[in-house]
């Protein structure tokens, strides 16, 4: 059996409903690239990895990892390579991308087991995050809602500002939105891909991907996502993410919180 593995693969993570569906469906329109549904099983693999190294270099030299000075680094990358050329016998060869927002809590394994791998984070004004998270397919209570975009963001945000934060960009949602070519153009430049018009005329020719609200189309929406909140829900968001939505650089009306 040959073996060919993917030298630069692609990462898209977030919160979950930022707007990693609609970047990784804007991506496989291009002629170079492949993916397909969220694969999730990595997070399992990854905790399972840690305790078989372990287990298996518990002995010293009497068990064959440590006898062979296999470093967990090492191993975990081997192991990344048998998954890489699993994707790479499904995509006829391409470049694969891989969507999963769950990998943004699992960052920095991801990377030690994909040392090419490049990572697309999306960032999406929290309180539309909130509210696409309340009325997705399993509704998520307000305060669960408030802390999941939290977590999520504030980790990607730790890579990004780790020693291997060159290996990630941040996509802003409203910019993908709004300045699309533009910022695609940035995008395949990070990826180092030719720039194709295709990639940006999927998020033209269509509302974003917005499954919570397929009625809603927010390029036609006026009221921001959170106008039906009420005021101890719009306190409890900024209780819990408001600082790192203002660190973001999303704009907060003063009238929307009471802290008092």
């Amino acid at each position: 059996m040959k073996i060919e593995v993917c030298e630069h693969p692609i990462f898209i993570v977030g919160a979950p409903r930022s707007g990693t569906s609609m970047m990784h469906w804007a991506l496989r329109q291009h002629s170079k690239l492949w993916g397909g549904p969220e694969s999730d099983y990595l997070i399992p693999l990854i905790e399972a990895l840690q305790g078989v190294y372990t287990f298996g270099s518990s002995r010293g030299r009497f068990h064959w990892l440590s006898n062979q000075q296999v470093t967990e680094p090492e191993f975990l990358v081997h192991i990344g390579n048998g998954v890489n050329s699993l994707y790479m016998s499904r995509s006829g060869g391409q470049r694969w991308v891989d969507k999963t927002p769950q990998y943004t809590l699992h960052l920095d394994r991801v990377a030690d087991m994909f040392p090419g791998a490049l990572f697309l984070f999306m960032v999406r004004d929290g309180r539309e995050a909130v509210e696409s998270l309340r009325h997705f397919v399993n509704p998520m209570q307000h305060r669960e809602a408030c802390h999941t975009w939290h977590r999520f963001t504030d980790a990607g945000l730790a890579f990004a500002r780790s020693s291997r934060g060159q290996r990630l960009y941040t996509v802003r949602y409203p910019t993908i939105v709004k300045e699309t070519e533009a910022e695609m153009r940035r995008i395949s430049q990070f990826l180092e891909i030719d720039f194709e018009p295709e990639t940006v005329e999927f998020i033209r020719s269509k509302p974003p991907i917005n499954s919570s609200f397929p009625d809603r189309p927010i390029r036609e929406r006026i009221d921001p996502a959170w106008v039906s909140w009420s005021k101890e829900e719009c306190n409890l968001f900024h209780e819990i993410a408001g600082p790192l939505l203002i660190e973001l650089g999303f704009e907060v009306d003063s009238a929307w919180i009471d802290v008092a």
